[in-house]
């Protein structure tokens, strides 16, 4: 309640409070205690995780939202990341922006569209990276210009720089479209790691999204 509280903007509290509401309820979809009682961390990149629980090792989460939108996603024995953006807000320079912080090849790509095709595919790619960084819960020191994001649909494939830490083929990448003009990307590694807790339903992954 403390953070709730720093909140001067009520629309930007109502959905802080709204996201931490949706996520302690999809938690205890998997393990049969309140919502209440869960307890929370950050890691050394301002990660958020599950306070130190012996039973409670393999499940993981992660939250976005926006003003208005929440979006949850929580698995079991796997790294996941989600990020949702308003696709429908002006981004001026968005040429600048993807030459900035996006690979050679997504820059390229991108200025390769026509004009009225680069703001939605910008926002793909955005999202994409989002998701995938805090998927990998380190934060901006992975660099965002180390990987590339080839977009087909509501589906998407990365590749990785030489010398990149990571493996291409353990990643599944979706685009969600549903909740327009929220845009909504998820990150979830299927290279699945021991099953180290017995959940309610069997379930190894749940989204849930919120339009407040």
């Amino acid at each position: 309640m403390e953070r709730y509280r720093r909140y001067l903007v009520p629309e930007a509290a109502r959905t802080f409070l709204a996201a931490r509401v949706l996520l302690r309820s999809v938690l205890s979809e998997y393990i049969d205690r309140s919502p209440a009682s869960w307890r929370f961390a950050l890691n050394p990149w301002g990660r958020p995780y599950l306070a130190a629980d012996d039973i409670l090792p393999a499940l993981a989460f992660n939250l976005s939202h926006k003003p208005g939108f929440v979006a949850c996603l929580v698995g079991a024995n796997r790294e996941l990341g989600v990020d949702v953006e308003d696709a429908s807000a002006a981004r001026p320079h968005l040429l600048a922006i993807a030459e900035r912080f996006f690979s050679p090849s997504e820059a390229a790509a991108l200025r390769a569209l026509p004009a009225a095709g680069q703001m939605n595919r910008f926002y793909e790619l955005w999202t994409l990276k989002e998701s995938y960084i805090k998927a990998r819960g380190v934060g901006l020191s992975l660099g965002l210009s180390q990987f590339s994001f080839s977009v087909g649909g509501e589906t998407a494939g990365i590749s990785f720089d030489p010398g990149f830490d990571d493996i291409a083929s353990r990643w599944d990448f979706r685009l969600f479209r549903s909740h327009a003009p929220y845009l909504l990307a998820t990150a979830i590694q299927l290279e699945r790691r021991p099953l180290a807790i017995l959940m309610k339903d069997g379930a190894e992954v749940t989204a849930r999204a919120l339009r407040l």
